[in-house]
């Protein structure tokens, strides 16, 4: 690491503007260069006054290296890793991709590490698709996808992607249990509309949980499905939220951004506890097509939909909404909890508190659509604004917040040689207030504020952090902190508050004093998320701890089909597997056969999570269920499957968790088309209508059944 380039900066003050530090948002739908991360300090791309620049030749070898070189003091002073001009070519941008970053950085920083272009925005640029992976407290800012290239961040924390154009899939994923909090997305534009059978965004929180992300100045064009197609009807969202596999989503916001529905909507809000969105453009239909017409060779398949899925706690303010809303009573029978000064062209289902404001006549004349941001736009809205002529703003390590005992508090400067003055008592600083020399500490309830100032620049405006000392019980500790695990696991839980009694579920519910007292090794034997609280009297409950134990080889469905194989099988067996829905009317498939899969012809023995809300299998040329057992999403469900290949017959009894056994299938016929079928090696899944299911803990009488990779796509209809 070294101190700023001579060049750099001489190439920056040459220039004639002036600007802040970094921008201060301005509303608006979309992108319009005012938005920046703000949740987490992070360096302004074109902030020629921070501490710590280092330049770095156009490579992802070189970029890591930098990342890599970061110590914790360079981070919280402020650190700005400029690209030379060039492209960084990627390995593909699925989730099977080969990263091109992965496990660096780190989360503990109080400020995030900037990367982006040294001469500014798109003169690096990204290609053939990326995927970050466990990259933490880092920020990459100022790229552009080259021809159609996918953009996929999976398992990153406290990380941001800004002022960058993506060109195709849009992807942020949870993965191995990680929580993956603290995240932004600013001003990540995709403003082409493309024929594919495939979202434009979609934010997947299988293998893990996803909480407190902001998706602030977006914009996102749609996708239609190619026609025509083979196999499962395909169907396009422009802005999808799945989650499986113990993943949820929680504490997510949407704020100044657009969204242009696709063939099946604009946002699909699948299971969402806790969606917030602002000053948002959301519109379907003509509205939509308006900006973004049918195209050649893409399906013609008109929808209504503003928004679809499922979900609850979701508030909107200031917003325009334009067209259906098929949000369904799955997760709760508001799903609205709030809804405050949000135009809409027709009336909704009433809100917990607020109401819709009809307005006849919306259309897309009068909607408030935003600018369409053609490359010249970008290019305007994201160039440098010259040398910066203010102070940034102070960043405070830790941030304010509650906290259970007294706390050192420091304050850093992006800025090189800056000063600090601050407060403790609310007042607001000048240069005759305390000069922060270093840590002091915040021992009772208080608020603190700071500015900063340096030679030749205005002072930063006031930063304002309220700490809030109380007695808190502390958060308990899993251990080990979750995972995916061959065996059952004995997880222990303890809390450093003596005298505190721990409360624990297995059901991906909050603990409350009514469930399960801790007092000893919890075996987890089967899939499940751990979560615990401590409680003492007289002080405040603790923060909930979460931990996601994967028993057994866990497979995820998706639209590309899962095979695995086991030993294999020419008369009487039982197989057994868990699964688990991440929606209430998903179309999750899984079936036996004698050989991989690429459709649904090559299924023998079939059971399913059935778009109707009930579990089903094949009879024949049909699916029947002998008793009715609807399926609730994130629970958990044995199946097991009891199978005469000489009879071409098979029986299934699924099993809810904590209900009692329920037959679905007694002496069904094989699959029609494998009505001849002599042996059976491969279990197989695949889930359509945009949700998905996870199979676990499979087990062929006793023995496991070996692992095998991701097949092919859906190719057959069901």
């Amino acid at each position: 690491m070294r101190l700023k380039a001579c060049l750099s900066l001489l190439t920056v003050l040459a220039l004639p503007f002036t600007a802040d530090a970094k921008p201060d948002r301005v509303v608006s739908f979309g992108a319009n260069g005012s938005h920046w991360p703000e949740l987490i300090p992070t360096p302004f791309m074109y902030d020629n006054t921070v501490a710590n620049i280092v330049e770095v030749p156009c490579s992802w070898a070189a970029i890591k290296t930098a990342i890599q070189g970061v110590t914790a003091a360079q981070a919280n002073s402020g650190t700005l890793i400029l690209v030379a001009p060039g492209t960084l070519n990627g390995n593909g941008g699925s989730s099977g991709s080969d990263p091109v970053l992965e496990s660096i950085g780190s989360a503990t920083w109080g400020q995030r590490v900037t990367v982006a272009p040294r001469d500014g925005y798109g003169t690096v640029k990204f290609t053939n698709g990326v995927r970050f992976l466990k990259v933490f407290g880092v920020c990459f800012a100022g790229f552009e996808s080259s021809g159609i290239s996918a953009v996929k961040m999976q398992g990153c924390r406290r990380s941001a992607l800004a002022w960058t154009k993506v060109t195709g899939h849009f992807g942020v994923y949870g993965t191995d249990g990680i929580t993956t909090e603290g995240m932004e997305l600013v001003e990540v534009v995709q403003p082409n509309h493309y024929v594919v059978s495939d979202d434009s965004a979609d934010i997947y929180a299988g293998g893990g949980p996803i909480t407190g992300w902001r998706f602030d100045g977006c914009y996102h064009a749609p996708r239609f499905f190619e026609v025509p197609y083979t196999g499962g009807k395909p169907h396009t969202d422009t802005f999808q939220f799945a989650a499986a596999s113990g993943g949820s989503y929680g504490s997510m916001t949407l704020r100044d951004s657009a969204y242009f529905s696709s063939n099946n909507c604009a946002i699909q809000t699948g299971n969402v506890d806790g969606l917030d969105l602002e000053h948002c453009y959301v519109v379907s239909g003509e509205v939509s097509r308006s900006r973004y017409p049918w195209l050649p060779g893409g399906a013609a398949e008109a929808t209504s939909n503003a928004f679809n899925g499922s979900g609850k706690n979701l508030t909107a303010k200031d917003c325009t909404f334009w067209g259906g809303m098929a949000i369904n009573q799955t997760d709760s029978p508001t799903p609205w909890t709030s809804v405050t000064n949000t135009k809409t062209n027709k009336s909704y289902s009433s809100p917990a508190s607020g109401a819709w404001t009809v307005v006849a006549g919306l259309n897309e004349s009068n909607s408030g659509m935003p600018p369409l941001p053609t490359d010249s736009y970008l290019n305007d809205i994201w160039k440098n604004p010259g040398a910066t002529t203010s102070v940034s703003r102070p960043v405070f390590i830790p941030a304010g917040g509650t906290f259970g005992s007294p706390q050192q508090v420091a304050l850093t400067c992006s800025t090189s040689g800056a000063t600090i003055y601050f407060t403790t008592d609310g007042s607001t600083p000048t240069t005759a207030s305390t000069r922060y020399t270093g840590p002091f500490t915040v021992s009772a309830t208080s608020t603190v504020k700071a500015l900063a100032t340096a030679n030749s620049l205005d002072p930063s405006g006031v930063q304002v952090e309220d700490y809030r000392i109380v007695n808190l019980v502390s958060t308990p500790v899993i251990s080990p902190a979750g995972g995916l695990f061959s065996t059952a696991q004995p997880a222990t839980i303890t809390s450093s508050t003596s005298g505190a009694t721990i409360y624990y579920t297995l059901d991906g519910s909050t603990p409350t004093s009514a469930s399960s007292a801790y007092t000893g090794p919890v075996l987890i034997s089967s899939s499940a998320t751990l979560k615990a609280i401590a409680i003492k009297s007289g002080a405040e409950n603790s923060s909930v701890a979460s931990a996601l134990f994967g028993i057994g080889d866990s497979y995820i469905g998706s639209e590309a089909w899962t095979n695995v194989t086991f030993p294999v099988q020419t008369s009487q067996f039982t197989i057994r597997w868990n699964a688990i829905p991440d929606g209430a009317n998903i179309d999750g498939v899984t079936g036996l056969g004698p050989a991989s899969a690429a459709g649904y012809n090559d299924l023998a023995c079939i059971a399913r999570f059935a778009t109707a809300g009930v579990i089903e299998a094949r009879n024949g040329g049909a699916y029947a269920a002998v008793n009715v057992l609807r399926y609730e999403a994130g629970k958990l469900y044995s199946f097991e499957f009891n199978v005469n290949v000489a009879t071409k017959k098979y029986s299934v009894t699924v099993t809810p968790d904590g209900g009692a056994p329920v037959v679905i299938a007694q002496d069904y016929a094989f699959r029609t088309q494998q009505a001849s079928a002599s042996s059976l090696n491969h279990l197989s899944l695949v889930t359509l209508a945009g949700g998905s299911h996870v199979v676990s803990g499979i087990t062929l009488g006793t023995t496991p059944a070996p692992t095998a990779p991701t097949g092919l796509r859906v190719t057959a209809n069901p």
